[in-house]
């Protein structure tokens, strides 16, 4: 299994019972895994303990067979090869679509950059749109530059919290598909959190059903 997530506890200082109790996941490389649930039931605190912003009471999580996290080990939210969407998109309002993209790529040429920048704007259909702010993009299109942003780095795991929670209900299944073609020509394993049982059913490979402790 590519993502392994084994017998995770969790909880926030403030509470007295845990928000993430026992919870096992193994995901295989390049599935689309949806986790369902209510508001409140762990959903996005799975995907921060996955990321690394938070760290568990117990249990591990393997990510190609590298441990992220356990008793022993805590690799930092930097060194874990994670691409994330947050449900606003988190754009940089002041910089450019290009700007933005680049922002995650370390490690390569000026050059290599602006050549892998160009490649995901095409597999997320906002070619020539690099000189643009996000404040001129209409919702649908700041969530394909996120989604270009989170892939520009080509992570091991891209995580994706409540993505289609901003948009209109009309665009809302052109969003699912285009967002579920583009995941899967990249042939990243991917992560999202909704609370709409239609999302998970238009996109996810695999199901996962939180409930409220």
């Amino acid at each position: 299994m590519y993502i392994q997530i084994k017998d995770l506890n969790f909880k926030y200082k403030n509470s007295k019972q845990n928000v993430i109790k026992d919870f096992n996941l193994n995901i295989k490389r390049g599935n689309i895994v949806c986790i369902l649930g209510e508001s409140g039931c762990g959903k996005s605190t799975i995907l921060r303990l996955i990321s690394g912003l938070e760290e568990p009471l117990s249990g591990s999580i393997k990510i190609d067979g590298k441990i992220v996290v356990d008793d022993k080990n805590f690799v930092y939210p930097e060194k874990r090869g994670i691409g994330m969407v947050f449900q606003d998109y988190a754009l940089f309002p002041h910089m450019t679509i290009e700007e933005n993209i680049k922002f995650g790529i370390k490690k390569i040429s000026h050059d290599e950059k602006k050549k892998r920048v160009e490649e995901v704007l095409k597999l997320v259909n906002l070619q020539g749109y690099e000189k643009r702010y996000p404040h001129e993009l209409s919702g649908g299109q700041q969530q394909r530059v996120a989604l270009a942003r989170a892939i520009a780095p080509k992570p091991a795991l891209i995580l994706l919290d409540e993505p289609f929670s901003n948009l209109d209900a009309h665009l809302q299944n052109k969003i699912r598909q285009e967002l579920k073609e583009i995941i899967k020509q990249t042939g990243i394993t991917s992560i999202f959190v909704t609370h709409d049982a239609e999302d998970a059913k238009a996109i996810a490979d695999q199901i996962v059903n939180l409930e409220i402790h």
